[in-house]
Parts: structure tokens; C-alpha cells; sequence
């Protein structure tokens, strides 16, 4: 990049989306690699065991029991249109889960665009720092909240079995007791009435929510973060059209410092816009100043061309997954 195309003298930042690809590692999604890592294996070695299993137990085995819950477990009519809720979002996000595995390197491509292709044009560095914090705030809130859900479910469990529990107290042998609840409606193929097996049936609904929330929450902050991103590249994209001309001048100045012996060497301390325009005229024709100008625009539009062929491979990636639910 030349002195040019840069906004500042800062090393520019290179892991956009850190946070999402080690939760995406941990749930199994596939090893993303950065894209400044120049490696695209997506499972190495041991690790397609380890997802292999991690999506059939979590993903197959747990979305199944939500699944077939409403139908084959208990019809009670106030926690059917509940259960059925969930059903839909967690069936929702198999069809996440597929695009991430099987579509991972034109989701991959999109990455490099914003972290490595775009910084080969005028950045401002600052701004996307800022980009990335907000990114990976927006990413903690989001999994905070889902802890919080999840915990909110247990509570309730909870205090709903200490009830049902204080109420079999009170009964003799005889009577019927009352049918003892999960915390979250799902059907489970053995018996949980007792308390081993009951304490067991939450531990799975808990991990399950776990695993299957973070799932949902880090891959929709990802799609967020990518929409954030790309936003910022236009104001920068702006940015850069509007100081072209400012650019080209200072560049021109430096250019003109480098050249000239060091006993006319401009003072920095006067450094203002009018005082390099008047130091670039004094050095340079109206022809070089236009045809460094003309560069400088060439490499706008070659940034604004960029983009466009980003958000249109979004687009595509988008239509090809049948993902248009995750971008409303």
C-alpha cells in the first residue's frame, strides 16, 4: 500500500471476526482460520471427530428430541405452542449450521475481502478499530443475554420442582402425584421421575441450550458484524473520495521533501494544507498534480468496484444457502 492509500501511519488491523472464529472452533463449526494465516483447512486432523460428534449429539440428537417433543411427548395444550416455538428456531438453526460447514470458503472469501483485499486501499484505521469493538461488544452482549435466558429457564425449573416436590410431600402413598417437569419442554426416551434421572434429563436440556444458543447467537453477531463492517467501508470509501484531492497533495509534498537537498527541507512546524499546496505548485506542473490527482480517484473507484463485488458475493452466498431469514 502506497502513503498514499493510507490514513495513518498505523499497522492495520488483520483479525476482524477473533471472537467468533474461537467460539465457531469450540462448537464444532469448523477450524476457521484467519484470513492473514494463509491456511483454508476447514477440519484438521483429529478435529472432524471431534465436530462430527459434537454435531450429532448437540445438534442432531438434541434439535431431534425438540422436534418430535410437541407430537410425541406430553399434549399439553398451554406448553404446545411454547415447544413448537422452539422447534422452529432450533430447526432454523440446522440450516445455519449447514451453510457455515458446507459453505465455509465463499463465507471465508467475504472475510478476506474486509481484512486483507480492502486494506490495500485507503483505510482509516481507526475507524475500523472501532468497527472491530463494537463488533465483539455487540458479540458478549448478545451471548451474555443468551447465559442469562438459559439461567432464567433453570431458575424456573428449579422453583417449579421445589414446588412440585413440597406438594408429593403432602401426599399419602396412595394418592396420584402430579406428573414432575422439565424446565424446557423436550421429550426424553426414558423415565425422569426419580431424582437421579431427572437431575441427569436437566444436565442434558442445560448443555443442550448451551450449545445450541451459542450456536445461534455467534453466528448471527457474525453476519451482523460482516454488515458492520462493510457499512464502515463505505463511509471510509467516502471518506477517501473527499480528501482525494488533499491526499494527492500531501503525498506530492512528501515526494518533494524526499528529492530536494536537506537545506531546503520543509519545516514540519508549518505543515498546513495551503502550505503543501504552495510547496507542490512551486515543484511540480499543473500535469503531474492532475495525473497524481487521477490516480489517487482511480484508486476510489478501484475501492468502490471492490465493494460492490463484495456485496454481491454476499447476495449469492445468501441465495445459494436459502438464507434470506438471517439478513431481515
Amino acid at each position: 500500500m502506497s502513503d498514499l492509500e493510507r490514513s495513518e501511519p498505523l499497522i492495520a488491523p488483520r483479525r476482524f471476526f477473533g471472537v467468533h472464529f474461537v467460539i465457531f472452533r469450540i462448537l464444532g463449526l469448523g477450524w476457521w482460520h484467519h484470513p492473514d494465516e494463509g491456511d483454508t483447512r476447514n477440519f484438521p486432523g483429529l478435529y472432524i471427530y471431534y465436530s462430527i460428534i459434537a454435531e450429532l449429539i448437540w445438534v442432531v440428537g438434541f434439535v431431534g428430541l425438540e422436534t418430535i417433543d410437541p407430537f410425541v411427548g406430553e399434549t399439553d395444550p398451554d406448553r404446545f405452542m411454547f415447544s413448537l416455538s422452539f422447534v422452529i428456531t432450533h430447526d432454523l438453526t440446522v440450516i445455519k449450521i449447514c451453510i457455515f460447514l458446507f459453505k465455509n470458503n465463499e463465507i471465508q472469501k467475504i472475510v478476506r475481502t474486509v481484512a486483507i483485499d480492502l486494506q490495500n486501499f485507503y483505510q482509516n484505521y481507526e475507524k475500523n478499530r472501532k468497527t472491530i469493538k463494537i463488533t465483539r461488544i455487540l458479540t458478549a452482549t448478545f451471548v451474555f443475554f443468551g447465559w442469562v435466558t438459559i439461567l432464567n429457564i433453570d431458575t424456573y425449573g428449579i422453583v417449579q420442582d421445589i414446588i412440585w416436590k413440597a406438594e408429593v410431600a403432602k401426599m399419602n402413598d396412595t394418592s396420584l402425584k402430579p406428573p414432575r417437569t422439565l424446565p424446557l419442554p423436550i421429550y426424553i426416551p426414558w423415565s425422569y421421575q426419580s431424582e437421579e434421572s431427572y437431575i441427569s434429563a436437566v444436565l442434558l436440556e442445560t448443555v443442550g441450550l448451551l450449545w445450541t444458543g451459542h450456536i445461534v447467537l455467534t453466528i448471527d453477531t457474525f453476519i451482523g458484524s460482516v454488515i458492520l463492517h462493510i457499512s464502515s467501508q463505505f463511509e471510509i470509501l467516502q471518506e477517501a473520495i473527499i480528501t482525494a484531492y488533499d491526499r494527492t497533495i500531501e503525498h506530492l509534498s512528501n515526494e518533494i521533501n524526499r528529492d530536494i537537498d536537506d537545506t531546503h527541507m520543509i519545516d514540519d512546524s508549518h505543515t498546513t494544507d495551503l502550505y503543501y499546496e504552495r510547496i507542490v505548485r512551486l515543484y511540480c506542473t499543473e500535469q503531474e498534480i492532475e495525473n497524481a490527482l487521477e490516480n489517487t480517484l482511480k484508486s476510489c473507484f478501484r475501492q468502490h468496484q471492490m465493494l460492490i463485488r463484495f456485496v454481491h458475493d454476499m447476495l449469492i452466498t445468501k441465495k445459494r444457502a436459502l438464507l434470506p431469514h438471517l439478513l431481515i
